[in-house]
């Protein structure tokens, strides 16, 4: 019997709340263009690393672009929630399309994959900042959760045999957005529809 390592697990229950996230109606088309973006990575990376199916470059391609473009994105929610970034379709398309296609010419094609990781982190501090500006402490509490995770990741902290680097990443970023998200999810968003 074959035993599905914890990368899988962990990145199984990101795919599952970020996609459970991005279903919400009452969460704008920004949040939710987002949240598809993180769960699509974490998608991939419980099919690589159960050995479902061993995607070895789609995993860190989707990585990535979800580091340069999904991260900021949701920052951009979280900082400006009526912006027609946040609130319109076709806008936090040609957001995304954009952030990609830097992240990939970048970070990808470029080599420089302090791009993506440091975009990523910086999105996620400017989450806390704003959260903690407006005294919104369980908002601040999510954004530090997936910044706590990233740092573990990033230093390569590990709790053998039951927690990888990877899986402190996975962890902070799954709890991280149920709390960045929950005061939103409560409201009904006032804006365009889709």
């Amino acid at each position: 019997m074959v035993m599905i390592n914890s990368l899988a697990l962990t990145d199984a229950l990101l795919c599952l709340i970020a996609a459970w996230l991005a279903s919400k109606n009452t969460l704008a088309v920004g949040y939710r263009m987002a949240l598809t973006m993180l769960a699509i990575p974490a998608l991939l990376g419980f099919l690589r690393f159960s050995g479902i199916y061993p995607l070895e470059t789609w995993h860190p391609l989707f990585t990535l672009l979800s580091a340069s473009a999904a991260l900021p994105l949701l920052a951009i929610c979280v900082l400006a929630p009526q912006s027609i970034v946040a609130t319109r379709k076709q806008f936090a398309i040609i957001f995304l399309g954009v952030a990609m296609l830097l992240g990939l010419l970048i970070s990808g094609l470029g080599k420089m994959r302090i791009y993506d990781q440091a975009l990523g982190l910086m999105s996620m501090l400017v989450i806390l900042v704003a959260m903690m500006k407006r005294s919104e402490n369980t908002r601040a509490l999510g954004a530090a959760l997936m910044l706590a995770g990233s740092v573990l990741f990033v230093l390569k902290v590990s709790v053998p045999p039951w927690l990888m680097p990877g899986d402190w990443l996975h962890l902070g970023m799954a709890f991280g957005l149920i709390l960045v998200t929950s005061e939103v999810l409560v409201r009904v968003q006032v804006g365009p529809s889709l």
